[in-house]
């Protein structure tokens, strides 16, 4: 049943090899690229650009003044104040009122543009912040894309060591047959195929298995069986790193770094956040203007008035007689009583104002004073990220250069062992063929072959990424 599933996934895995070769693989820079703009958290990194770009847009529109339109009809009943003669009047009736006004802070502390600074402060740090993602992104994208180099070459090891165990059982048999040497070394040899074979599974499975995990970071929409990379050629030569320990070429990294651009940027928005908390502390002017009209229901209105003469009885104080006071009064004329529309009442009942209003903060509990501090005591806060984040970044850069130093002392040393085993295990297949060693012997060889091999391969490419993490925080970049 074993050999029946072993023998499933060997073929599954070869058809799926040779579909992927089929396509068009994905180098390094076209996976960073692509992520660029299909990632979900490089693009929630740009709707948050987005919104600080639109809160910048805010603050740039509060410096015009607000201007509002209002409005109602109503329905009244019972008694009610009649919003013309401003008159309690009984009945029902039908009433509009409308109103156009507008503010406009003529000063306000400088608050305004405050805010609007630190809106745009904000915009940049958002800006960083997104590359700052980005750029981590890049790195998981390169840690997982060699890793598919890693174990494309791991399993080239695997398969050329099963081929070879392959040929060599052929032999063992040939020499078992006639009987050249013992059955134990004849299912010794056996064994080391399915080994090799069990190794070879494995080592495809890790591959397909690293792909994916590449393939899901992506989050491509084509079939995972068309998805494969292209190996570069790269250099992994001591001048790869050539200058990389300049102290100043460190230095402008540093300031280069996105996340040091951020720090600057929000100590910048946390001094205008300062600047803004000052201006409570100042008075604030502002205009105002005001236009309302009014309709009632039901109000009569008159085209025509007349002229009608009353008298008033007032007690003369000196005579103490009492005298008529002539008073001529308007009158309007029953007959020219017509409708008095919505349009012309609106037009009539016009009221308007404009005036300047100033307020002076004198005493408002603490608030202000409390806002302050706050905002001083971030301002400090972001002056402690930025110098966090400078020390960051150069132990960073600074450990990076060392580790690509030590792995590339790993690497050669590697090399050197994984030719030596090579030499032995061509040896041993040599002697193990004459019959001058035991399966045993020849299989040990074998394994050591492997392990070295292996070795080698995992220290090249953990010399080529680190290699690659310094160039990246050297250079703010990352290619193959």
């Amino acid at each position: 049943m074993r050999q029946h599933l072993l023998f499933f996934v060997v073929i599954s895995q070869s058809f799926l090899g040779i579909k992927v070769q089929a396509q068009e693989a994905w180098t390094l820079n076209a996976c960073i690229e692509y992520a660029a703009t299909h990632n979900i958290d490089i693009q929630r990194g740009q709707n948050a650009l987005e919104l600080a770009e639109v809160n910048t847009l805010q603050s740039q529109l509060a410096f015009l003044p607000s201007v509002n339109l209002n409005g109602g009809y109503y329905w009244n009943f019972g008694l009610t104040i009649d919003p013309i003669t401003n008159t309690r009047q009984p009945g029902s009736r039908q009433t509009l009122g409308t109103t156009a006004s507008t503010n406009w802070t003529l000063f306000g502390g400088g608050r305004n543009y405050y805010q609007l600074q630190q809106a745009k402060m904000n915009e940049v740090a958002a800006m960083y912040q997104l590359q700052e993602l980005s750029n981590n992104v890049s790195l998981n994208i390169a840690s997982s894309y060699l890793q598919i180099l890693v174990n494309k070459q791991l399993l080239e090891v695997a398969e050329g060591q099963l081929t070879a165990s392959e040929q060599s059982f052929k032999r063992t048999q040939i020499l078992y047959e006639n009987g050249a040497i013992s059955k134990d070394n004849y299912l010794q040899a056996m064994a080391q195929v399915k080994s090799d074979e069990g190794a070879s599974i494995s080592a495809r499975n890790a591959l397909v298995l690293s792909k994916l995990m590449l393939y899901q970071m992506l989050q491509l929409e084509e079939d995972f069986e068309d998805f494969d990379v292209v190996a570069p050629k790269v250099d992994l030569t001591a001048g790869a790193m050539r200058g990389y320990n300049d102290e100043e070429l460190m230095s402008s990294a540093v300031e280069k770094q996105p996340s040091v651009k951020l720090a600057n940027a929000n100590i910048n928005a946390a001094q205008y956040a300062a600047k803004l908390a000052e201006g409570g502390r100042y008075p604030s002017i502002a205009f105002s203007a005001q236009l309302n009209s009014n309709y009632v229901q039901g109000l009569p209105y008159f085209t025509d008035y007349y002229t009608l003469t009353t008298y008033t009885l007032v007690e003369n104080p000196i005579t103490g007689s009492i005298d008529q006071v002539p008073q001529e009064i308007n009158v309007p004329d029953p007959n020219s009583m017509i409708n008095y529309t919505v349009g012309n009442q609106l037009m009539d009942n016009w009221n308007q104002f404009v005036g300047i209003g100033i307020q002076v903060p004198i005493f408002n509990s603490g608030q202000v004073h409390s806002a302050v501090q706050r905002a001083k005591i971030q301002e400090h806060n972001a002056q402690l990220d930025l110098r966090q984040s400078e020390l960051n970044v150069r132990q960073t850069i600074e450990r990076a250069y060392l580790d690509a130093v030590g792995a590339l002392a790993i690497y050669d040393a590697s090399q050197s062992a994984a030719a030596a085993s090579k030499e032995a295990l061509d040896n041993a297949r040599t002697n193990f063929e004459l019959g001058t060693i035991s399966a045993f012997d020849f299989s040990l060889s074998q394994n050591q072959y492997i392990a070295a091999e292996s070795r080698a391969i995992q220290t090249k490419y953990d010399y080529l990424f680190k290699v690659k993490v310094l160039e990246f925080y050297l250079f703010n970049q990352i290619t193959l």
